[in-house]
C-alpha cells in the first residue's frame, strides 16, 4: 500500500507529497496539536505553503519529509522529518494527531530519524528545539539521546535548543 523508506516497530514513513495536504490541513487546524506553534493553527493555504517549502528541501539538498502512518491499522499518525534553519542547521521535528498522543510513538519517530539521519545526512550535528514550556517534546528529545545546549529564540518563542552529534 505505501513505500516506506523507514520502518519502525510501529510506524512507516514514506516522503511527503503534495497530496498529502489531505492528511496535514487537519492535523495543522487542530489546536491542541498546534499550541505550541507559534504560529498557531494553519489554514489549508500556508499548509500547501510548508509542504512545499518542505518538498523542496528534499529536492535541493535531499533532506527529506515524511509522513506517518501506523502499521497495523494504516491509520495517518502524523509528520516527521527534517528541515533547514534559520541558520542552515538541520533540524529534526515531529508533529503528530492527539490521539497517538502517550503512546511512546514520537521518541520511537524521532529514534529512527536520527539513524537513518547518521546514514544519510551529511552532516555533524542534527538540532530539535521546542518552546521552554513544551516539556513533553524536550523529553522525546532527551530520551532519544540529545543534549540540552541552549536556549534562544526561535520562530519569535523562547525555546530549548538540543542537539545529537550524527557523523
Amino acid at each position: 500500500m505505501h513505500d516506506y523508506l523507514i520502518k519502525t516497530k510501529h510506524l512507516g514513513f514514506r516522503l511527503l507529497q503534495q497530496e498529502d495536504i489531505q492528511y496535514l490541513a487537519e492535523l495543522n487546524s487542530d489546536p491542541d496539536v498546534r499550541r505550541f506553534f507559534p504560529d498557531g493553527i494553519q489554514n489549508r493555504e500556508q499548509t500547501e505553503a510548508r509542504i512545499n517549502e518542505l518538498i523542496s528541501y528534499y529536492e535541493k539538498h535531499k533532506i527529506p519529509c515524511f509522513v506517518m502512518f501506523d502499521l497495523q491499522s494504516g491509520e495517518f499518525v502524523g509528520r516527521s522529518g527534517f528541515a533547514l534553519t534559520e541558520t542552515d542547521e538541520i533540524e529534526v521535528g515531529y508533529i503528530l494527531q492527539k490521539k497517538f498522543w502517550g503512546k511512546g510513538l514520537a521518541s520511537e519517530a524521532l529514534a529512527a530519524l536520527l539513524q537513518w539521519a547518521r546514514h544519510n545526512i551529511a552532516a555533524e550535528y542534527i538540532i530539535a528545539f521546542a518552546p521552554i514550556e513544551h516539556h513533553a517534546s524536550q523529553r522525546v528529545m532527551q530520551k532519544c539521546g540529545m543534549e540540552y545546549y541552549k536556549k534562544a529564540i526561535a520562530k519569535g518563542v523562547e525555546c530549548c535548543f538540543y542537539h545529537i552529534k550524527i557523523k
